[in-house]
């Protein structure tokens, strides 16, 4: 079975670099047909945050997930999942 891909979005906190920061997060909600509550988010994508960060490192925590984040040059925040 092909899983269902739908875009969700859900509130986020930013930690690391001496900061903290609130954040939107986007990610691709993927789930098997018939099986209703079994489901994983992926694809994660950050574009913006409550204040300015500087570059680094991040643990992203958000949905009861913890994922690492590479934040450069002022570019799009690009999430991994840990």
């Amino acid at each position: 079975m092909a899983p269902i891909r739908e875009l969700a979005s859900f509130p986020g906190v930013l930690l690391g670099e001496g900061q903290e920061a609130r954040c939107t997060v986007f990610a691709t909600k993927a789930s098997l047909p018939g099986a209703p509550g079994v489901f994983e988010y992926v694809d994660y994508d950050i574009p913006n945050a409550s204040k300015v960060l500087p570059n680094g490192i991040y643990l992203l925590v958000a949905q009861g997930k913890t994922i690492t984040v590479r934040y450069q040059n002022g570019s799009r925040r690009l999430a991994r999942r840990t």
